[in-house]
């Protein structure tokens, strides 16, 4: 994949950097499919389902961010978290959006819901789509794979 920005950092911004991108390819006339993980339901941004070419896609119910969920409401959460990366990737591999954003994608590694090498598989995919990665860590390697790293800061 030639366009990958990751847009990671212990600072507040990171959604809503990638939520302005969105707007500004939508305004560009670029379709753009944003998936959402680990948020709850308190970090609604399905507003931007007004656009015609956005599609916001967040298969998790929780009104709890997934840090905050028993046991069992983890494991539903983790399901659903694996499905919405599954179908982050057909997305992508039939280039059904001009820009994917897949919003909290490396809180997945936090928690061990998805690991590394799912990631840089995904990253390997031979397509034209513009992706954009959010999340608070980012390994190394993952950022040696990216066309453009923004780094946002906590102070």
């Amino acid at each position: 994949m030639e366009n990958v920005h990751i847009i990671y950092g212990a600072g507040y911004g990171k959604t809503a950097a990638a939520m302005g991108l969105a707007v500004k390819a939508a305004g560009a006339g670029e379709t753009v499919t944003i998936v959402q993980f680990l948020k709850g339901t308190d970090a609604d941004y399905s507003i931007l389902s007004q656009f015609d070419e956005i599609n916001f896609f967040t298969f998790e119910n929780s009104e709890k961010p997934y840090g905050q969920l028993t046991f069992e409401e983890r494991e539903e959460q983790r399901a659903k978290a694996k499905n919405s990366f599954h179908y982050a990737k057909k997305v992508i591999d039939t280039g059904s959006a001009d820009v994917v954003i897949l919003d909290e994608v490396l809180g997945l590694l936090d928690y061990n819901i998805l690991f590394e090498e799912e990631i840089a598989e995904l990253l390997r995919t031979n397509s034209k789509v513009n992706l954009i990665l959010t999340g608070r860590n980012c390994p190394d390697a993952l950022k040696k794979k990216a066309s453009m790293l923004s780094r946002i800061e906590a102070s």
